[in-house]
């Protein structure tokens, strides 16, 4: 069995073709050409996207292929247990690959001490390897550890995101990713788990949560005015999950960051949800250099 197996979805090909003036003054066929090229799917004709001439199309079923060479190269792909999840998203504009790696879980309930509460089969975080790309240029191509709490499946969200790997798609070089890459990421898996530890051992009161949530995520800074306003909205959620996982964790500096990556993992949004989780994830790892948060951890 291939653990590793890409969903046919991923494998497309996709055409540029130029686009022109003509005399209404918008992009068409027509009189003038111009540094503008549309990408269109060649199997069901959408377009995907509109670029100059220095956009480079990288198809995604390349860029998962590669990861999955220095995959295998790292670990017994027939032994370890992988499972991967492969999501085209508007109609091929958008394209994430998630390889979680079930073998590298951290049990949590192996930190049940100092009066925490932990249990539970699925109280472990894995890391999870995630792939981004685009071809309407809203992503680059990146290629990112996280990790996921399995019980809610919640991404892990670290303020230093130092192990990810970015490219732009004018950019002429293909995005690398090797094994160092790979090893750097199950160092810092680890060091989440050291650090959600931590966080258990923090205690927080109702009003420090408040607080800091009023100044982080859902802080909305009024134009031409000193004044901090808070979208209610957003605390409202942020409240709801504080209640659950503080009965379920305590009031410690744990749930907290439960709630938040929570808040960000499952977003209730009118909007796109990979395109809102996405800023959401932003916007906790943001918090986490906050002079409200660091106050709460020290």
């Amino acid at each position: 069995m291939n653990n590793l197996e890409i969903s046919k979805d991923v494998y497309f090909d996709c055409d540029r073709k130029q686009l022109f003036y003509n005399s209404n003054n918008y992009l068409d066929e027509g009189d003038k050409s111009v540094n503008r090229y549309v990408i269109v799917r060649e199997d069901t004709g959408k377009e995907l996207g509109i670029h100059t001439d220095d956009y480079i199309i990288r198809p995604y079923a390349k860029l998962a292929e590669s990861v999955n060479e220095v995959v295998k190269e790292c670990v017994d792909v027939d032994k370890y247990h992988i499972t991967t999840k492969d999501q085209v998203l508007e109609d091929g504009k958008k394209y994430r690959r998630d390889i979680n790696f079930w073998d590298d879980s951290i049990d949590l309930t192996n930190y049940n001490k100092n009066g925490m509460h932990i249990q539970g089969k699925e109280e472990k975080i894995i890391p999870q390897l995630r792939i981004y790309s685009s071809m309407d240029g809203r992503w680059g191509q990146q290629i990112m550890w996280s990790s996921v709490y399995v019980v809610c499946m919640n991404g892990m969200v670290r303020p230093d995101w130092t192990f990810v790997v970015y490219n732009k798609h004018n950019k002429r070089k293909d995005i690398t990713w090797g094994i160092e890459d790979f090893k750097s990421g199950l160092v810092a898996h680890k060091e989440l788990g050291e650090d959600l530890f931590k966080m258990m051992q923090k205690k927080v009161t109702n009003e420090d949560v408040s607080h800091l949530f009023k100044k982080t995520l859902a802080s909305e800074y009024a134009r031409n005015s000193l004044v901090d306003h808070t979208k209610a909205n957003v605390m409202k959620d942020l409240s709801n999950a504080w209640e659950r996982y503080a009965e379920k964790y305590g009031t410690t500096l744990f749930a907290v960051y439960q709630t938040a990556t929570d808040w960000s993992s499952h977003p209730i949004t009118k909007g796109a949800l990979h395109n809102v989780s996405r800023k959401r994830e932003k916007q906790v790892a943001e918090m986490m250099t906050s002079s409200e948060w660091l106050g709460l951890a020290a």
